[in-house]
C-alpha cells in the first residue's frame, strides 16, 4: 500500500463539469460532517453507497486514494463519509470553476492560514485572494493543480503535520514540477494551500505558466513529480526516525553490490559460443565501415540500426543478464511502491527506454574493433637516423650555402660551382662512364686549389667502387688532406668552427685517413654540438641514448635532442615527442607530445616537397597521419605514404596497407582481397608479423568477434549495475528490509552462501 498519494491534472478554464448532486453537496457543506458515534461503525446507508459509486464512476482514479483503500477494507457510516468528502475535495476544481476553485482552496474549513486566508506562494508577502482568483480564472494558458496527500500517522512521523512543512516541502519541489510542466522558471507562477484534514492532511498546489503558449505536462512528469515529493518526504523520514541512516544504506549497498558482482561474475566465466551473435557483430561492423557521418544510433541508416536491435536482442537473452534485468526491475518496483499500489509492467530489456544508451555502447564497441596485434612490436622510431648535413639544403641555415673566400691560404672551405657540379654527378642515380669521368675532374681540380670539401669527396670516392676497383692508398692520402684542412680551418674561422668540428669528428669515428679514434670522435662531436650545429647535437643525442661509443645516459640524450629540436631538426622533434611520450623517467606531458610532433611532421613534410623523401621517411608520415601524431588521424593519407614507401618495397609499410584494408579504417572499407595482397607482399619481403598474421587471419578474426561479444556481455551488465546504484542512492528506509529480503532470495537462487551480517538496531 502506498505512503503517499499525488494526483497531477489539468484546471479547466469556465465551468466545471455542473454535476448537480457534487455540486449542491460540496456549496452547503461547511466541513467535515461528524458522523453519530454511535452509528459511525455502521455499514454505510444506501445513499451514500449510490453516491459513492456514482463518485467513482465520474472519477476513476480516486480508487487509488487512501480513503477508498479504507472504504472498502471496511464500508462502514464513518468510511464512506470519509471517501465522499475526499472525491468532492480533491475535484472541486471539476465541479465548480477555476475562480471559485482558487477561493475554496484558500478558506474552505481545514486550510491552515497563512496571513488572512490559507494561499502561499515562494514569498511571504501576504496574497491577494480576489486578484489571484481572477488572474487564475481569465489566464488564457494552460493551469495544472496537484494535490499531495500522507496518512494521519505518516505525516507525524515523517514531521509533515504542520504548515511550515508542507509550504517548504512545496518550494523545494517547485523546480522538479516546473521542469516536468516544461515551463520556464521565470516564468512560472505557482499557489499553494494547506488543508490539515484529520485522517489525510494534504497540499492543493496551482502551477501555471505567465506564457500562455508554454508548459505542457505528460504522464511520464507526473510520474517524475510523484517521485520526487515521495523521495523528498521520505528522505526526512529517515533522519527523525533513524539515528543509524548511514549504516542500513551502507549495509544495503555492499549486500546488493556483492550480488551484482556475482552475477557479474557468473558472466565472466561463461563460455560465450553464439555464433548468431558474432554473424552479427561481423555484420555490424561492415554496416559501420560503410556508413558516413556519425557512428551514434539515432544517425544510422535503418538497416544499420536493425543489426543493433538485433544485437541488443541477442545479448538480453542470457541468462547472467536476465538476472541483473529481473534484479533491476524488483528494486523499480520497490521504490514505485511508495507512491503507487499499481504494479509496474516493465517491458523487455531492449525495450526498455530506460537503457537506449545500450544501442550506443554497442556501435561504439563495435566500430571500435581492432583486431590484437599488441604482442607485434611494430617499428616506430629509429634513434641512430643515418644521414649526412647535407640531406638537409632546404634548411636556411645549412653549411651548403656557405660561402667562404680564399684568403690565400693552402686550404679553403668553399661550395663553388664546379664543386656543385661534381656533387649533381655524385648523387646521380646510374651515371655514365663520362659523367664519372667528368666528376673526377672536377674534384681534382677543386682538391688542387685547396678546397677540403672536394679533398674529402676524392677521399670517399677512391674508397668506393664508383670508379671501380677501390684504391685505399689514394683514399688515405685525400682523407688525411682532408683532416688537416678541417682543423687549421677550424682555427682561423671560429664563425665555422661548428660544422668544421663536425666533420673532423666524423673523420675520427670513420677511421679516414687516420687510425679510428672514438675519444678524439666523442670530443670533437660535443664541441661542435656545443657551438650549436644541429647535425652534430642530433648524433651526440643518439649516442647517449643508445651508449653508442659512450656510456648510456638518456638525460643526457634528452637535452641534445631537445637542443636540436629547438633549431628546427625534425628528426630531434620527433625524438623529443616520442621521449615525452614513452620513457618512464621523463614526465609524460601530452600537450608536449604533441607539440614536437607537430614540429617534426612540419620538417618532414618540406623535405618531401623538396624531393628528399626516402622510404623510411614516407612510412614514418604514414604512421604520424595514421595515429594522429602531430596532426589529426588522416587515414587517407596515412595509405598515401604507405604506398609511397611500400614502392621501395618497406614490408613495414606494406604490412601496415596490409592491415588497414584488411580490417578497415575511417573512411576505407575492409578489402579482405586487397589486404592479403598486402601482407603477402610484406611476408614476401621479409616481414615475420605479416606472415603469422597469414597464417592466422581466421583465429585473429574469430578471436576478435570473441572478445567483441565478451565485452558487449560485460558493458550491458555495467550499464544496469550503474542504473542500480543510482536507484539505490535515492532507496528509503522503509523499504530496506524489503529490499534485503530480495536480496537474500535472489542470492538463495543463484546458490551464494549468505554472510551474517551485524544486527542493526532502530
Amino acid at each position: 500500500m502506498p505512503k503517499i498519494i499525488v494526483t497531477s491534472r489539468y484546471l479547466k478554464s469556465g465551468a466545471g463539469q455542473n454535476i448537480s448532486n457534487y455540486v449542491k453537496y460540496i456549496a452547503t457543506r461547511k466541513g467535515s460532517v461528524a458522523v453519530n458515534t454511535n452509528k459511525a461503525n455502521a455499514p454505510a446507508t444506501q445513499k451514500q453507497q449510490e453516491l459513492i459509486a456514482s463518485l467513482l464512476k465520474d472519477f476513476p482514479e480516486s480508487k487509488s486514494s487512501f480513503a477508498c483503500q479504507d472504504y472498502q477494507k471496511n464500508p462502514d457510516m464513518k468510511n464512506a463519509s470519509a471517501l465522499i468528502t475526499e472525491i468532492l475535495e480533491h475535484n472541486a476544481d471539476r465541479v465548480g470553476n477555476r475562480e471559485n476553485y482558487v477561493g475554496y482552496l484558500a478558506n474552505r474549513p481545514g486550510a491552515v492560514k497563512f496571513g488572512l486566508h490559507g494561499l502561499f506562494s515562494q514569498e511571504d508577502t501576504p496574497i491577494d485572494l480576489e486578484k489571484v482568483a481572477d488572474e487564475i480564472a481569465h489566464h488564457s494558458g494552460n493551469v495544472w493543480t496537484h494535490v499531495v496527500s500522507l496518512r494521519r500517522g505518516d505525516a507525524q512521523q515523517t514531521g509533515f503535520d504542520n504548515l511550515t512543512a508542507w509550504r517548504e516541502l512545496v518550494k523545494r519541489q517547485i523546480p522538479n514540477i516546473a521542469k516536468q510542466t516544461k515551463i520556464d522558471m521565470k516564468n512560472l507562477k505557482w499557489y499553494a494551500a494547506f488543508h490539515d484534514k484529520e485522517t489525510n492532511p494534504h497540499v492543493h498546489i496551482i502551477v501555471y505558466s505567465t506564457d500562455p503558449k508554454e508548459g505542457f505536462l505528460t504522464n511520464h512528469g507526473i510520474e517524475k513529480i510523484r517521485s520526487g515529493f515521495a523521495n523528498d518526504i521520505y528522505h526526512d523520514e529517515l533522519y527523525h526516525l533513524y539515528g543509524q541512516q548511514t549504516d542500513v544504506r551502507n549495509l544495503l549497498k555492499i549486500e546488493s553490490g556483492e550480488l551484482m558482482e556475482d552475477i557479474i561474475k557468473e558472466l565472466e566465466y561463461t563460455s560465450i559460443e553464439d555464433e548468431e551473435l558474432m554473424q552479427l557483430i561481423a555484420q555490424l561492423q561492415k554496416q559501420l565501415a560503410k556508413s558516413k557521418g556519425k557512428k551514434t544510433y539515432g544517425y544510422l541508416k535503418k538497416s544499420v540500426k536493425q543489426t543493433v536491435d538485433e544485437i541488443f536482442s541477442r545479448l538480453a537473452r542470457n541468462d547472467s543478464i536476465q538476472k541483473l534485468y529481473s534484479f533491476w526491475c524488483e528494486l523499480e518496483q520497490a521504490k514505485h511502491d511508495m507512491y503507487s499500489s499499481a504494479k509496474v509492467a516493465f517491458p523487455a530489456l531492449e525495450d526498455n527506454p530506460e537503457f537506449r544508451s545500450v544501442k550506443n555502447m554497442i556501435v561504439q564497441t563495435v566500430a571500435g574493433m581492432k583486431i590484437n596485434l599488441s604482442e607485434m612490436a611494430l617499428p616506430d622510431f629509429d634513434y641512430g637516423e643515418n644521414f649526412s648535413p647535407d640531406d638537409f639544403e632546404w634548411d636556411d641555415t645549412n653549411v651548403s650555402k656557405l660561402e667562404i673566400s680564399d684568403f690565400g691560404i693552402a686550404y679553403q672551405l668553399k661550395w663553388s660551382k664546379k664543386y656543385k657540379q661534381a656533387q649533381e654527378l655524385l648523387v646521380k642515380k646510374n651515371p655514365s662512364s663520362d659523367e664519372k669521368k667528368k666528376c673526377l675532374e672536377l674534384l681534382t681540380s677543386e682538391a688542387k686549389n685547396g678546397n677540403v670539401l672536394a679533398l674529402y669527396d676524392l677521399g670517399k670516392l677512391y674508397s668506393s667502387n664508383y670508379l671501380g676497383e677501390p684504391d685505399e692508398k689514394k683514399s688515405q692520402k685525400y682523407h688525411q688532406k682532408a683532416l688537416q684542412g678541417f682543423i687549421d680551418l677550424e682555427i682561423l674561422y671560429p664563425k665555422k668552427a661548428a660544422y668544421l668540428q663536425y666533420r673532423i669528428s666524423q673523420i675520427y669515428a670513420d677511421g679516414l685517413g687516420t687510425g679510428r679514434d672514438k675519444e678524439k670522435a666523442l670530443e670533437w662531436l660535443e664541441k661542435s654540438a656545443e657551438n650549436g650545429n644541429s647535425t652534430a647535437q642530433y648524433q651526440l643525442a643518439n649516442q647517449y641514448y643508445y651508449g653508442e661509443d659512450t656510456e648510456k645516459d638518456l638525460s643526457k640524450a634528452f637535452d641534445w635532442y631537445r637542443k636540436c629540436a629547438e633549431q628546427g631538426h625534425p628528426y630531434a622533434s620527433y625524438a623529443v615527442a616520442q621521449i615525452y611520450q614513452k620513457v618512464e623517467t621523463v614526465p609524460q606531458e601530452s600537450d608536449k607530445v604533441q607539440e614536437y610532433y607537430k614540429k617534426a611532421l612540419s620538417g618532414f613534410m618540406q623535405i618531401v616537397k623538396n624531393n628528399h623523401g626516402n622510404a623510411e621517411l614516407f612510412y614514418r608520415l604514414g604512421r604520424m597521419f595514421q595515429n594522429g601524431l602531430g596532426t589529426d588521424i588522416d587515414t587517407a593519407k596515412a595509405v598515401e605514404f604507405f604506398k609511397r614507401a611500400a614502392e621501395s618495397k618497406n614490408h613495414w609499410a606494406e604490412f601496415q596497407l596490409g592491415r588497414i584494408f584488411l580490417f578497415g579504417a575511417d573512411g576505407i572499407d575492409p578489402d579482405r582481397a586487397k589486404g592479403m595482397e598486402w601482407l603477402s607482399l610484406s611476408a614476401e619481403h621479409g616481414n615475420e608479423y605479416a606472415q603469422k598474421l597469414l597464417d592466422n587471419i581466421e583465429q585473429y578474426q574469430n578471436q576478435m568477434l570473441a572478445d567483441t561479444t565478451f565485452s558487449l556481455f560485460v558493458n550491458l551488465s555495467r550499464v544496469i549495475r550503474e542504473d542500480y546504484d543510482r536507484t539505490e542512492r535515492i532507496m528509503q528506509s522503509h523499504v530496506d528490509s524489503k529490499l534485503r529480503r530480495i536480496i537474500r532470495r535472489k542470492k538463495q537462487e543463484l546458490g551464494i552462501k549468505e554472510e551474517s551480517t551485524p544486527t542493526q538496531n532502530y
